[in-house]
Formats: C-alpha cells, sequence, structure tokens
C-alpha cells in the first residue's frame, strides 16, 4: 500500500464530495497481502490513538496495518455539517477504495464503537470481516456511569450543538490548543483523578500519557464545533442495534469500567444478533485494551 507524499501519521485524502479525510497509517507489514485494520478513535480522540495497537511498546509483533481515522471536524477531516453516524461508512469505503483495501477488518474503542456499529450494519461482510468494540458506548442503561459523564450525556443531547462546541472548546480546547504539551497532560491527568486505579496506573506508561494527550490535542485542532457534533450523536445514533447482523462482531468489556458501564455492554450484546460477548470483570475502562491488545488483536484477525 503506497502512502501520499505526507508523513504516515498525517494522510489526507480528498474526498468526493471535496471534503478532507484525515488518517495515520502504523504498523510495517511484511506484504500489500497483510491484513488491514480500520481504527476508529475514542471521544475526544483523533487518528494518532491507533499507534499505541501496532506501533508502540505495548503492541505485539503482528504482521498488520492499522488506520486510524479522524471523524468530521476533528485532526484533519473536514467538519460536515448535519452528518449522521450513518453516514460514517461511506467515508471509510471511499477510503478503502482509495488504499485498495478489498477486504479490512475495525477496531472501535469507547466513542469509536458506535461509529463501527454502523460500519457493521452498512457494509457488506464480504469487505468486512471482524469487528471489535473495546469498552464501548452503547445506547440503554447508564447505571454505574460516572455523574459527571451521565449529566454531559443529558445536556449534550438537549443543548444547541453550538453551546456545547462553546463548552467543549472552553474545558478541553483551550489546553488542548496550549503551545506546551505538558499543559494538555496535566490536564488530562487532573480529569482522570477520582477515576479506577487500574486507569490511572494505565498513565503511568509516558508513551501511552503523550498519545492521547497527543490525539486530544488534534481533536481540538479546528475548534470545539467537530467533537460536539460528534458527541451529539452519541445519543442520536439513527439505528438499532437488533438491527445489525453481528456474527462477526465481538465486544471486548471491563466489569469496572465507570465510563461505559458493564450493563450498557450487557444490554448490547443482548440486542446485537449473534454477537460474541468477553467480559473481564477486574479491567476498567482504559485498562482492557491496554492489558488486552494482543489477544484482541490477534481475535480480530483470527491468528
Amino acid at each position: 500500500m503506497a502512502l501520499q507524499s505526507q508523513s504516515k501519521d498525517a494522510q489526507v485524502l480528498k474526498l468526493k464530495d471535496g471534503r478532507d479525510l484525515g488518517y495515520a497509517v502504523y504498523g510495517n507489514p511484511s506484504s500489500s497481502s497483510a491484513p488491514i485494520i480500520f481504527y476508529l478513535h475514542g471521544f475526544p480522540g483523533a487518528r494518532v490513538e491507533a499507534k499505541l495497537w501496532l506501533e508502540s511498546s505495548l503492541s505485539p509483533a503482528i504482521d498488520a496495518q492499522c488506520i486510524g481515522i479522524d471523524r468530521p471536524g476533528m485532526g484533519l477531516s473536514t467538519f460536515q455539517p448535519n452528518r449522521k453516524m450513518l453516514d460514517f461508512p461511506a467515508d471509510l469505503i471511499e477510503l478503502a477504495e482509495h488504499l485498495k483495501a478489498e477486504k479490512f477488518h475495525i477496531i472501535g474503542v469507547s466513542g469509536g464503537a458506535p461509529y463501527a456499529l454502523a460500519c457493521a450494519k452498512q457494509i457488506s461482510k464480504n469487505k468486512l470481516i471482524s469487528v471489535a468494540l473495546c469498552s464501548g458506548l452503547y445506547p440503554g442503561s447508564r447505571d454505574g456511569m460516572l455523574w459527571a459523564l451521565r449529566a454531559l450525556l443529558f445536556v449534550g443531547y438537549w443543548a444547541p450543538t453550538a453551546l456545547m462546541a462553546t463548552l467543549f472548546d472552553s474545558k478541553f480546547g483551550r489546553p488542548a490548543r496550549d503551545p506546551d504539551p505538558h499543559v494538555t497532560e496535566d490536564f488530562l491527568m487532573a480529569e482522570m483523578q477520582g477515576r479506577p486505579k487500574e486507569d490511572l496506573q494505565c498513565f503511568e506508561n509516558t508513551e501511552l500519557k503523550t498519545t492521547i494527550a497527543d490525539s486530544m490535542r488534534k481533536a481540538f485542532e479546528q475548534g470545539g464545533m467537530g467533537p460536539a457534533w460528534d458527541f451529539r450523536l452519541f445519543s442520536e445514533w439513527g439505528f438499532e442495534l437488533a438491527e445489525i447482523d453481528g456474527s462477526h462482531v465481538t465486544i471486548w468489556h471491563g466489569g469496572k469500567d465507570v465510563n461505559t458501564p458493564i450493563l450498557m455492554a450487557e444490554e448490547a450484546s443482548r440486542s446485537i444478533k449473534g454477537c460474541t460477548f468477553k467480559v473481564f470483570n477486574n479491567e476498567t475502562h482504559m485498562s482492557l485494551p491496554y492489558n488486552h491488545v494482543e489477544g484482541i488483536l490477534r481475535d480480530l484477525l483470527k491468528l
């Protein structure tokens, strides 16, 4: 797979409708036939999160390529007014065609899980071979969710998106765009206080901390409207989980997750027909992918 002239972590595809789609490419496959994984980032986040899966100290030695995609209005991707969650699969398909990826896999983490499920609904299983949902956000019960996140989801649904964009940009955008990247890291760690110790222990890994901070910085490069619209869609999926053939979908979830509680995942597993549900009772939102990256990848690729 040949890259354009941009650096591999700052690639841009001009879509047919004129928008830019930002993406990053990680991994060093031995041949052009190595599996391709599209990585759908969390919230707020951007394409560079994908680095943690195939090109970091956490990464297993797996012959594949992992491609992180910026959603509209975040990173290098153009904001898309009035977009719906079900608009995203068409962007991914256009990128897959550009990369000559006839078959591929998808990982959706946290806020990326809804978009992974939109792809599972819209894209043929002849193309989309398997889907892994890690610490995913789903509709349904919010029992066990941090009260601040629960309140934010409620406000995000009812408040004007422009207002949410201002709020997000004031809270996250200012530290994210500070010239000193340590400001972003310090803000991120302050936001993590009060989370389970398993989540905090993950951030003792400097590479993970700097990558997540960089992901947040890129999420707010264009301001708060992209993240605000993304957040709004978490309450407006536009499809039902029961509409999905989940025979190629695996849900990975931690029993101690307080961002996206286990009850939410249990309800989703019952709604998505034929999916596989893997629960790790002692894992949290961050520790699940942190501790199981190799197992998730090997299961996704059937290695």
